[in-house]
């Protein structure tokens, strides 16, 4: 007959096995999401399999260049108080989470030019995208920002 110490050493040992087991099937679903996760998202697919909106990046200069041949709205989705500081002339300041139709013109062939603070900064890419995804078909961010504006030597706004 086994000793209580006995008893509560398998207990232990038993208690111990279950919980690494738990544990490592814990990890293994979290893996197989993370993983799941990063195929849908490197195959620009959504999970509806539409293919990701296309949205060209424009430097600086070719931005520069567009303004002078062609109609274009430019939208500056920096913070207000950056906006006010600088930036590109004629911009609009538009908030990156609040792009809807009332927000854009209702001609979905518009040219829409969309930029934040720097190449860090992701709020002019992820407006560019929503405009994109809302039918807009000619979409463009300039991710350099309006650091790379300056850092290009064009003209700015105040």
């Amino acid at each position: 007959m086994a000793t209580l110490a006995q008893q509560e050493s398998l207990r232990f040992n038993s208690d111990r096995s279950w919980n690494f087991v738990s544990f490592v099937f814990m990890r293994l679903t979290l893996v197989f999401f993370c993983l799941l996760a990063a195929t849908i998202t490197c195959t620009g697919q959504s999970i509806t399999g539409k293919e990701a909106p296309a949205v060209k990046e424009l430097t600086p200069e070719q931005l520069s260049a567009m303004m002078k041949a062609s109609a274009l709205i430019i939208l500056d989705c920096n913070e207000k108080e950056n906006y006010e500081w600088a930036h590109v002339p004629g911009a609009r300041l538009i908030e990156y989470d609040r792009v809807t139709s009332e927000t854009l013109p209702a001609d979905m062939d518009a040219l829409l030019v969309f930029y934040c603070y720097s190449p860090e900064c992701p709020a002019g890419s992820m407006a560019a995208a929503t405009a994109a995804r809302m039918g807009y078909r000619n979409v463009y961010s300039m991710t350099a920002g309006i650091v790379g504006w300056q850092d290009a030597g064009l003209p700015t706004e105040p």
